[in-house]
């Protein structure tokens, strides 16, 4: 069996990790060489929808598109446990990943829930990618999506 090779700023990372929360490094190696063998790379890849807001900062245009999300629950505290969100990136999002996240979320006992990039993957709000079209395709109207986000997500029923 080979080890996986492992960045020497990580391993301080680990070193630093280990000692602040009371696990020995060795715990946290196996459990990396466990999960690195692990044959599944997601911890889910069923993707939800929501209707997010096209234009935030608008108070005339009430258009809305469909935002992918994902959510990991097998871990959670039920009613009250943390919720991690991860933020996928500009990038398509194909579910969640099965790397650190899911050992915070055994440790913590957390959700965790990844929201897909306005624009990106399967979470355009138009079909041709016009200049027109691109004006909504911003830092602050991506920023506003993960508070939306988050506000549908908190009131959601799946916690009450």
């Amino acid at each position: 069996m080979t080890l996986p090779v492992v960045p020497i700023g990580l391993l301080f990372m680990i070193s630093i990790f280990g000692f602040c929360t009371g696990l020995s490094t060795s715990r946290i190696f196996e459990h990396m060489l466990i999960k690195s063998n692990s044959t599944s790379k997601y911890l889910t890849t069923d993707a939800l929808w929501f209707n997010q807001t096209l234009d935030h900062f608008s108070p005339f245009d009430h258009r809305k598109f469909g935002q992918r999300y994902y959510e990991y629950l097998d871990e959670f505290r039920v009613p009250d446990g943390p919720i991690f969100l991860k933020i996928c990136g500009e990038s398509a999002c194909g579910g969640i990943q099965n790397d650190y996240i899911s050992v915070l979320a055994k440790k913590f006992r957390a959700a965790v829930v990844t929201l897909e990039h306005r624009y990106y993957g399967k979470s355009s709000p138009f079909k041709s990618l016009t200049t027109k079209n691109l004006q909504f395709l911003s830092s602050k109207q991506a920023l506003f999506d993960l508070a939306a986000f988050r506000q549908y997500y908190q009131a959601s029923s799946a916690f009450s």
